[in-house]
């Protein structure tokens, strides 16, 4: 049987969508990270690698961060306090977590 836990971290993969005051939100994966790290470091005082953060993909409007499986509600928690991107005014909603891309996109993102 094969390992796929590597070094004893488990991961969570959390959707999210985000709604903005701008029109056609079109937001760069730059702009999220940026502002991911800010409020990790702001709101926990811990590093961006600390919590595991990673932000899988992002296609303007919908995306998937990876976090260490300890730090899921943190994460959570991370995503619902951004207010801003950009300088436009966001609501960031988190949409469902799990262990896997595939069952994240299935269950909780699919169109």
């Amino acid at each position: 049987m094969w390992n796929i836990i590597k070094d004893n971290n488990r991961h969570r993969y959390i959707g999210f969508v985000i709604k903005s005051s701008k029109e056609n939100p079109q937001f760069k994966k730059a702009d999220i990270i940026n502002e991911v790290r800010t409020q990790c470091n702001h709101l926990f005082n811990k590093g961006f690698s600390d919590m595991g953060l990673y932000v899988i993909r992002f296609n303007g409007e919908k995306g998937i961060v990876k976090c260490n499986h300890v730090e899921k509600e943190n994460t959570i928690k991370l995503l619902n306090s951004i207010e801003k991107i950009s300088s436009y005014k966001v609501n960031i909603q988190t949409v469902g977590t799990s262990g896997t891309i595939k069952s994240l996109l299935r269950k909780h993102m699919a169109d």
